[in-house]
């Protein structure tokens, strides 16, 4: 079942690796406590003029953006702004801010916020710089002609690791359909990490954001396009995240743990952003396209249940990670060390108080979940094991509303 889709996979394997290794560019990268007050003087030695600042509303209005802000007033840099940003931006909300950086004669982007901040910042950056173009006509594999404007990543959740990936997801209004724009053109120039802006997320937007980027960390690890250099960047990742997520939801205001967070997030983009995800996203991004799930929380809660699915699969990797993760006796079997690993990721949930159910997915949903996921996934994603749609429908009756 699925040969062709396999045969072609294995066609992508070679060219994948290849863009992985020679034409990803590399973010300039500057983390720790108070770099949001260095945007200023980073714009400056740019010889940036005009930044557009793209952010939402509540991180606006929690004043989150002041010490950026001040800074680009000290350095006399004059900014526009747009805080129109929703979660899973559609391309109505992108065209918005493209129109304040055409009326403003904006030279450069700044991204402060979340995966959707960022892809909205993406696709704005790379439109811009190719005459305004329409951002539907970017949809699809490398559509982004000439280089985006200056594009500066400042996350505020440790999850999408967006600032490192070639890829922005947006959403059509009318169908809620979620595209992609893929482009090693869309990695930020620059990238700021300041674990400060991330204590005051509440504790569920740190567990879901967190166990995002854990996902992209361990579906990269299992990937059939990995190699040693992104299981290199997936370990770092899954190390970072594994060690730093409880202390993140137990104690906020942990800078250094806060830190690793942010750090831990941008080594897993780096990682499967040079080897697709899995059934996970598959099955989250539709979902949430369709309900209204979070993405991070569609990806958390779904996250053991795949990976219990592909056990037998993926095996020999899941036994590394449990080695890696010190979760077994070494003398266990392969067999024993990945169910280790599944059982430490349902360990994992109930620890950071994750939900075992998506209740805004009703059963009754599941057969054009299935449909998407199985459209996005077959012949794209190199997952270690292709579901049936009873198996699928199997997994999703665990997940769905009761």
């Amino acid at each position: 079942m699925y040969t062709l889709q396999k045969v072609k996979l294995a066609a992508m394997k070679p060219a994948f690796g290849l863009v992985g290794k020679k034409m990803m560019p590399e973010t300039n990268l500057i983390k720790g406590e108070g770099t949001t007050a260095k945007v200023g003087e980073l714009l400056l030695n740019k010889g940036i003029k005009k930044p557009l600042i793209v952010t939402d509303e509540v991180l606006f209005s929690l004043g989150l953006l002041d010490k950026m802000i001040t800074s680009l007033e000290e350095a006399g840099i004059e900014y526009a702004i747009y805080k129109g940003v929703k979660p899973d931006p559609t391309f109505t909300i992108v065209k918005e801010a493209m129109e304040i950086c055409k009326t403003n004669n904006c030279d450069a982007v700044i991204a402060f916020g979340g995966g959707s901040t960022l892809d909205t910042s993406k696709t704005v950056a790379a439109s811009a710089a190719n005459g305004f173009v329409d951002p539907v006509k970017l949809e699809g594999m490398m559509k982004v002609r000439k280089k985006p404007l200056p594009f500066i990543a400042i996350p505020t959740t440790a999850g999408t690791g967006s600032e490192v990936t070639i890829v922005a997801v947006v959403s059509d209004p009318v169908s809620h359909r979620k595209t992609t724009i893929v482009d090693p053109k869309l990695i930020a120039t620059d990238t700021i990490l300041d674990p400060a802006i991330t204590t005051g997320l509440p504790g569920h937007i740190t567990t879901t954001t967190g166990l995002d980027a854990l996902t992209h960390a361990v579906e990269a690890y299992v990937s059939g396009f990995a190699n040693s250099m992104t299981d290199k960047m997936a370990l770092k990742a899954i190390k970072l995240i594994t060690e730093n997520i409880e202390i993140s939801y137990q104690e906020p205001t942990n800078i250094a743990a806060r830190e690793n967070l942010l750090v831990g997030s941008m080594f897993a983009g780096q990682a499967f952003t040079r080897t697709y995800v899995g059934y996970v996203h598959a099955f989250s991004h539709n979902i949430g396209g369709k309900y209204g799930v979070p993405h991070g929380l569609g990806n958390a809660v779904l996250l053991p249940y795949v990976m219990e699915d592909a056990k037998v699969e993926a095996k020999e990797r899941f036994a590394q990670l449990s080695d890696f993760l010190e979760l077994a006796d070494k003398t266990a079997s392969a067999t024993e060390k990945a169910e280790a690993f599944v059982r430490y990721l349902f360990d994992l949930n109930e620890k950071l108080d994750i939900p075992k159910r998506l209740e805004a997915f009703p059963e009754s949903g599941i057969e054009a979940i299935i449909d998407g996921a199985f459209a996005e996934a077959h012949g794209t994603y190199p997952v270690p094991k292709y579901y049936t749609r009873d198996e699928a429908k199997e997994l999703l009756l665990k997940v769905c509303a009761k």
